[in-house]
């Protein structure tokens, strides 16, 4: 039997792109974030190379942090910095080979500064993954970011950053993509760099620093080529960054030691919600809901690893909110939330399932009285 010890990383993770950001990071401060109303963040202001900035304008009762790392950082781990990295991405585990998910397209958190005369523009996407990723004889990544199935192109300026609130946005693509294999990773590509931030300092959003529980780092699994019974080590790879060298890295254990929780959630349907495994991200797993179409109860299926609050939100196809349910203490294994539908008139509407930890995934709802 074979077994890695999470102390042994980083003798085992040899990568020059790996020493470099622990390194960097161990130089400068650690993680931090700044809630709004705490009074620890400067003015909004424009950005220039070089700048740290602080982020502000997250609402004190989100779960929702955004953080920076490093005093030569724009200011964030997921934004335009330092490194010149290019894309951000988090990964979503279709629970067997069910044919009747698509992406229709993802809800975005982004916080920063945003230049109102800015021409910069990002690319919100929805990649395949790679096959395992070898990295000794007997220690394998589980797949990063591959061929790009589907974008839609963002300005900066409509991705709802706020001088006083920034909000969650949807963003649709022009037509449904249905994943090619058991995992799909979503995310953004950058058009600009670092070097030319002309007042665009972006971050997406993320969970507080070890929030990312309920999936191991690694886990054991058979090896079953040429008749191997031993174990091989299979690094789970969560969340991941795209570098300047166009290589994709896994941010805990290659790049900033950081387990969290992107805020980019795929709005997913699913064909027959009483029949699938589920879509999974980290802790949560996501059946969709039924009957659909409904005429005036529609149930929302999922399940968690672990205890959490549940908020569900329900929006028009404009993003307005029109119902918000809330569940406090939601207990492990599996949970139908019911979502009224009889106020609602005929149409589509999207609703976003979060998690206390930072989990999340969207649906789809079509009212039909």
């Amino acid at each position: 039997m074979k077994k890695l010890i999470l102390l042994s990383l980083t003798i085992l993770f040899n990568f020059a792109g790996f020493a470099q950001r622990i390194s960097h990071v161990q130089e400068q401060s650690v993680a931090v974030f700044y809630p709004e109303n705490t009074g620890n963040y400067p003015l909004a202001r424009t950005t220039a190379t070089g700048d740290t900035l602080k982020l502000s304008n997250m609402p004190a009762t989100d779960t929702i942090v955004l953080y920076k790392v490093g005093s030569k950082d724009s200011g964030y781990v997921t934004g335009p910095n330092y490194w010149g990295d290019k894309a951000f991405a988090e990964r979503y585990d279709i629970n067997g080979l069910d044919s009747s998910v698509s992406v229709l397209g993802v809800f975005t958190l982004f916080g920063g500064k945003v230049n109102l005369a800015s021409s910069n523009t990002v690319y919100l996407n929805v990649w395949n993954t790679t096959p395992v990723q070898p990295i000794t004889g007997s220690i394998l990544y589980n797949g990063f970011p591959q061929d790009l199935l589907n974008t839609v192109n963002v300005p900066v300026t409509n991705l709802g950053i706020g001088t006083t609130v920034d909000t969650l946005k949807k963003f649709l693509f022009a037509s449904p993509t249905m994943p090619i294999g058991s995992s799909f990773f979503v995310g953004y590509s950058m058009g600009y760099s670092f070097a030319t931030l002309n007042g665009d300092t972006i971050c997406l959003a993320s969970s507080k620093n070890g929030e990312r529980k309920p999936t191991a780092v690694s886990t054991l699994v058979f090896n079953t080529s040429a008749g191997d019974t031993t174990l091989d080590t299979i690094i789970n790879v969560q969340n991941a960054t795209q570098g300047a060298d166009n290589y994709w890295y896994d941010n805990y254990t290659q790049n900033d030691s950081i387990k969290n929780n992107l805020a980019v959630y795929p709005i997913v349907v699913i064909g027959t919600p009483n029949a699938v495994k589920g879509v999974t991200r980290n802790g949560f797993t996501f059946y969709g809901n039924f009957p659909n179409p409904a005429d005036h109860v529609t149930n929302i299926r999922f399940a968690l690893n672990r205890q959490a609050d549940i908020t569900v939100q329900v929006m028009d196809m404009t993003g307005r909110v029109v119902n918000t349910i809330s569940q406090h203490e939601a207990g492990s294994g599996e949970q139908t939330i019911a979502v009224s539908t009889a106020d609602l008139a005929t149409g589509d509407y999207l609703y976003l399932v979060r998690t206390s930890s930072g989990d999340g995934i969207a649906g789809k709802i079509t009212v039909k009285h």
